[in-house]
Formats: structure tokens, C-alpha cells, sequence
């Protein structure tokens, strides 16, 4: 039982970590890319720099225990069923192919243009998890009923 209550409380700290991550980006460092002249470059530095074995514990962990709060039905169901969705789902649907074009794009002429897109597309997407985050996380905080 203590061994099941401490792999429920670091993923739930995973998923918090996660939500973080997400909010730090949307409401602060592509608004600072944005302004940069570099702001392209600096992000294919961030997408190489953030494949680590600490962010990937923190990824990954995330959606383990999301996902088992779905499929084990827990209190914490609702809040699993939307942070897998919202913000693994997402990741990998939507933003991780946005990173492979950047960095697909860096060194090139093309890099620029890209970029513009990728501003629009990577932070909506990034918006999404951000807010499915958010509620994940309140949902987690929320007192059992």
C-alpha cells in the first residue's frame, strides 16, 4: 500500500511538473523567442536541450500515471483522461512534429518562414496543453468527493 501511494504521489507531482513546463512557455519564453531575432535558432536549442533524462522521467511519468488513473477508474479519472489527451496526445500529434520541422528548417533559408508558422501553430498547441494542464491539475487538488 505505501509502495502504491508513493508511485501515485510522483506521478501526480510529474503531472504538476508537466504543467508547469507548459505554462512557463506560454506565458513567457516564446513571447521572449518572439521578440528575438535568434528566437528560431535559440528554440531548436531548447527542443535539442529538453530531450534529458529528467525531462523524459518527467514526460513519460506524466502520462504512465495519467493514463492509469483512467484505466484503474481512480477518483483521479477525469483528471488522468485529460491531461493524457490534452497534453501527452497533443505533444506528440501536434507539437512534436512542429519541433522536427524547425529543426528540420534550421541552417536554411527556409528557417525564417518556418519559424513564423511555427510561432502560430507550436504556442496555440502549447496554449492547449497549458489550459488541459491547469484543469488536470486542479482536478488532482480537488478534495475527493
Amino acid at each position: 500500500m505505501l509502495v502504491l501511494n508513493v508511485l501515485t504521489t510522483l506521478g501526480q507531482l510529474s503531472m504538476l511538473i508537466m504543467m508547469g513546463i507548459y505554462f512557463i512557455f506560454s506565458c513567457t519564453v516564446m513571447r521572449a523567442l518572439r521578440q528575438s531575432e535568434q528566437g528560431a535558432e535559440i528554440m531548436v536549442l531548447i527542443n535539442r536541450e529538453i530531450l534529458n533524462p529528467l525531462f523524459y522521467l518527467c514526460f513519460f511519468g506524466s502520462a504512465v500515471a495519467s493514463l492509469t488513473f483512467v484505466l484503474s477508474r481512480s477518483n483521479h479519472y477525469l483528471a488522468g483522461l485529460i491531461f493524457f489527451i490534452g497534453t501527452f496526445m497533443v505533444t506528440l500529434v501536434k507539437n512534436v512534429p512542429l519541433n522536427n520541422a524547425l529543426l528540420e528548417a534550421s541552417g536554411d533559408a527556409s528557417l525564417q518562414r518556418t519559424w513564423q508558422t511555427y510561432l502560430t501553430k507550436w504556442l496555440f498547441w502549447n496554449h492547449v496543453r497549458s489550459v488541459t494542464a491547469i484543469v488536470s491539475g486542479a482536478l488532482l487538488l480537488w478534495p475527493a468527493a
